[in-house]
């Protein structure tokens, strides 16, 4: 059986410059990590591209260590940790602040059949079965603030940033969407680890984004528009060849443009899809 990958990230409507940044790759197996700078920080693209080649160094290393869903959970932050402090010692060479690592975070690879998923912060993972059935699952904070990476490296930032968000204890939000009116929500603490796995045999197609997936807004009347009603066409991929996923994702953008759709915010994609 086939796997096919692919990953592209684009600029949104507010942004003079793309905050997004991801790497895609076939070794040691198919994987694709995506980041998201933060617009409040200065130079958080940089730290994106930092974190992203980071993770990419030492993915294959944690995917023998971690050999099970349990494992992977007790180890999530350690291997957060080891990504954030090198890409500090990076950016400390280059003369930044680490407040440019200031970024989201999200590894996805295949394990076999199986796709893991890691989140950092913020982010939206959408999986459609061979019925065509779509399924979305986000992941958003208290205050609009994800759980940063970089916090780890500054105790003072880091309690400061859970007296920010309020209660910290239920700070997560992680929704689950399986239709326009079907959600499911729970909260969970600030740092609990954000891992998940999906079959490729039930799920033939599993997208992990950005949260500028979610940041479409109608133009004429500036309200949002629920991640939902924009899922069908941005995924609306008919083949898995070569670039597929900016092929498709550009059709998309330029279809909801003419209905006065617009992402506001940076958007990446990384997809795994079987292929008969």
């Amino acid at each position: 059986m086939m796997i096919a990958l692919d990953s592209h990230y684009t600029i949104g409507r507010l942004h003079w410059y793309c905050q997004d940044y991801l790497f895609q790759g076939g070794e040691p197996f198919p994987h694709v990590i995506l980041s998201d700078g933060c617009s409040a920080s200065p130079n958080s693209d940089i730290g994106a591209r930092l974190l992203v080649l980071n993770a990419r160094r030492e993915l294959a290393r944690f995917a023998r260590v971690a050999a099970d869903e349990a494992q992977r959970a007790a180890l999530h932050w350690r291997l957060g940790r080891r990504i954030v402090r090198r890409a500090a010692r990076q950016a400390h060479e280059l003369g930044l602040n680490p407040e440019v690592l200031d970024a989201t975070l999200l590894i996805a690879w295949c394990d076999g059949m199986m796709v893991r998923v890691h989140v950092y912060g913020d982010g939206c993972i959408v999986t459609r079965r061979a019925d065509g059935q779509l399924a979305a699952i986000q992941v958003d904070y208290a205050e609009n603030a994800p759980y940063y990476l970089s916090y780890l490296l500054d105790p003072a930032r880091n309690v400061f940033y859970q007296e920010a968000i309020g209660d910290s204890a239920v700070a997560q939000s992680i929704s689950t969407l399986r239709g326009p009116t079907e959600v499911i929500k729970r909260h969970e603490p600030f740092d609990n680890p954000l891992v998940f796995s999906f079959d490729l045999a039930d799920f033939p197609l599993i997208v992990v984004a950005t949260d500028g997936l979610g940041s479409f807004v109608e133009a004429r009347t500036q309200q949002r528009v629920p991640l939902w009603d924009v899922l069908p066409t941005v995924l609306n991929f008919s083949r898995y060849e070569d670039t597929f996923v900016r092929e498709y994702l550009e059709k998309a953008l330029a279809e909801l443009g003419e209905q006065f759709m617009f992402n506001v915010d940076d958007i990446s994609l990384g997809v795994f899809a079987r292929k008969a």
